[in-house]
Formats: structure tokens, sequence, C-alpha cells
């Protein structure tokens, strides 16, 4: 396979494809889970619907579920990945100073049209990272070490995760929530910038070549009866994760009546902060342990973990959700790994973007309009609808088990970074 084929990079350039991946992967999931918190913080202060809420997050995640394909199908033919990190920040940055105005400037119908095109364009921004950054990852370290790179990768944007929520409160006290909100979105454009600089002499030599420079994977072979049923399994995984990710600032700010406050916002930074263990440990076992039992183990631990949350208050409440965070956010080092494994040819962006857009993403456009869906113009039967997702996650913890077994990679070990 080509896998074997392909010379290993110097150990200087897989240490820099960590950094810069990891920066953009910091600054990625930081940026866009901020949006649950926005959707929040619109609820609470502006009295947007509960049914708007859920449109506004459906434009969020639908626009990254159907413009991840399109992403990785240019990076595959106009590659390599690396080149398309930046850009796709800068998007992100956008949509966020899109959020900033409808937050802080627009009002009565105007402000859920700017809500709606902040969605949509840090949405399509967030299509990026994903499968571009995987596609680099998979590209520059060899199969057996791939699940580890990918949870170091990862842990960085669990730490943007853990970060941000409870920096906007912070940075509030000097600056405002709306002032917070715009550094961010500065933020993010300057890490889109410093992201491109980074690449900029490019890791990978050909331009117009796939992952690595070899040859383009053409887009029939990179979607394999593994990745088909691996984007299957991720939107259904996803339709129940993103449903409780999207609405947990909800379910806190009304449900547990702490309403937009540093109590709020620390709460998401334990949820998140806990991915940032998480992902290396479910990168280091999946170069270890059959990937696809991971999986199955991790999405269990979320519905049994939430339940959990729901079922209890105070403390204990909150370091469930701490759990549910630590198995949620296992989702990049996993179905990653498993993609690499189901591309023949090698690492795929259009293959990554499948499984991570189509699937991770797609099903969060579902989860969350469900759960609006579900309570109409009211938020009282929001506990009740978040269990109820809960158990569809429990559920489909079977499905990973169904996959295809992945083909056996060689065996050799290199040192991770040389």
């Amino acid at each position: 396979m080509l896998d074997e084929a392909r010379p290993t990079p110097s150990p200087g350039t897989r240490r820099r494809l960590l950094a810069f991946t990891s920066l953009g992967h910091f600054i990625n999931d930081g940026s866009t889970f901020l949006v649950p918190l926005l959707a929040a913080i619109l609820a609470a202060r502006s009295g947007v619907s509960a049914i708007a809420i859920a449109a506004v997050l459906a434009l969020f995640y639908a626009s990254a579920a159907l413009g991840s394909p399109l992403v990785g199908a240019m990076a595959d033919r106009f590659g390599p990945p690396a080149r398309w990190i930046g850009p796709g920040l800068v998007l992100v940055g956008g949509g966020l100073a899109l959020f900033f105005l409808a937050v802080a400037v627009a009002t009565g119908p105007a402000l859920l049209l700017v809500a709606g095109g902040a969605a949509v364009l840090s949405g399509f921004g967030s299509a990026f990272y994903h499968p571009l950054g995987a596609a680099v990852l998979q590209a520059g370290f060899p199969p057996e070490q791939r699940g580890t790179a990918l949870g170091i990768n990862g842990s960085f944007g669990s730490i943007g995760r853990a970060a941000y929520p409870a920096l906007l409160f912070l940075l509030a006290a000097g600056l405002t929530e709306d002032g917070a909100l715009g550094l961010y979105s500065g933020l993010a454009v300057a890490a889109g910038a410093v992201v491109a600089v980074g690449f900029a002499r490019g890791i990978f030599p050909r331009p117009g070549g796939g992952a690595g420079g070899r040859p383009r994977i053409p887009a029939r072979a990179a979607v394999t009866r593994g990745i088909v049923l691996l984007t299957a399994v991720g939107f259904v995984r996803s339709i129940a994760t993103q449903a409780l990710v999207a609405w947990v600032p909800t379910e806190i700010a009304l449900a547990r009546g702490t309403g937009i406050s540093p109590s709020l916002g620390f709460a998401l930074t334990g949820m998140f902060a806990a991915a940032i263990v998480g992902q290396p440990v479910f990168g280091l076992l999946a170069d270890r342990v059959p990937r696809r039992a991971l999986l199955a183990a991790s999405t269990a631990g979320s519905g049994l973990s939430f339940l959990g949350y729901l079922a209890v208050s105070g403390p204990i409440a909150y370091l469930l959700l701490a759990g549910f965070g630590f198995c949620t956010f296992s989702a990049f080092p996993l179905l990653m790994s498993l993609a690499g494994d189901y591309v023949p040819g090698g690492p795929s962006s259009l293959a990554n973007a499948l499984v991570f857009g189509l699937g991770a993403s797609g099903g969060g456009v579902v989860g969350p309009l469900l759960v609006g869906v579900a309570l109409g113009s009211s938020y009282a039967g929001l506990d009740s609808v978040l269990a109820a997702m809960a158990l569809l996650g429990l559920a489909s913890a079977v499905l990973p088990l169904l996959l295809p077994k992945p083909p056996v990679r060689r065996a050799g070990r290199l040192p991770l970074f040389g």
C-alpha cells in the first residue's frame, strides 16, 4: 500500500505538522464551540424563542456538514490540505464578527437575520479544519502512530473549547461580553494568518497533489464501504451527542438557574476541559486496542454520564458533565484513525470530510433541531427531551461494532518525533 511505501517525514517536519495543526485546532474549536453559548446568550438576553435558537444552531451545523465534502474535494483536487486551513480560520473569525453584531447591535427581525448569517459563515469556516488537519497528520505520521498524533492534536482543540467560555466572562469584566466577542473574532483571523504563513513554504512538495504530495486519490476510491458505514455511525452518534452539547448551555442557564453568569462559563469549561486529557488517552488507546470497540465504549460512556448528570444536582452533576465531555469529544482521534484505515490509497481529505462532515457534523444538524422542535415555544420540558437524546446515544453504542474490520497495518514502530 502507499502508506507503507511513502517516505517517513523528518522529525522536524512532524513537529511542524503537529504544531501548526494544533494551533489551528485550538482556535477552530474554541471559536466554533462558542456558538451554543452565544445561542444561550440570545435566548436569555434577547428573549429569542426555542425554535428560533434551534434554527440558528441547525444553520451552523448544516453549513459545516454540507461544506465539509466540498472543502475535502477541493483540497484533494487543489491540495495540499495544509494550504486551506488558514483561510478556514479567517472565515470562522468573520462569522464571530457577525455574531458580535447580532448580540451587541441588531434588534428585532434583523437580529435573527444577522445571527443566521453568522451561523452560516462560521459553520462553513469550521468545515475546513477537521478533515484537512486530519489529512495533514495522516500523511505525516505512519499508520501505527496516527491515533496518538491525532489525540495530541485533538487535545489542543479541547483546550480551546475549555478556555473560550470561561475567558469570555473573564474578559467581559474589563471589555463587556460584546467587546470580548469582538476580540475573539480578531483572534481567529490573526491565527488563520499565522497558520497560513506557517505552512507557506509547504509541508508537501507537489501543489497539485493530494495529501503528502502523492498523486491525488480519485473520489471514487476514497468512498469505500468502510467510509460509508463509518459516516453513518458518526451521523447517528452525533445526533445524540451534538444535541446534548448544543443545548447544555441553555439547560444550565435556564433549568439550573445560573443565568448568563460566570457559573455557566465555568461549568462548560469543566465539560470541555475533560477532553484535554480524554483525547490523548483515546488517541493512545486507538493505536493499541481495536478502534471499533473503543468508539463503542466512548459512545456508551457519553450517554450514561449525561443521564447521570440529569439525575443529580450540585458538584456531582458537574463531575458527570465532565465525564460526558471526556467521552464525547473522543470523536476526532477515533473517527479519523478509522477513516485513515478504510482508505486503501492512503489519507484523503474527501474521506475525512465525509466521516467528520456529513457524519459527525451532519448528525449535529439533526440533533439540536429535534430538541428545538420537541420543545416548541417553551423550555419547560428541556430536561426530558435531553434525557431522550442521551438514551438514543446509549443505544447507538452498538453500531461501531458492526463496522468492517480495518485492514492490518505493518507492525513496525517509529518514534513519534524521531
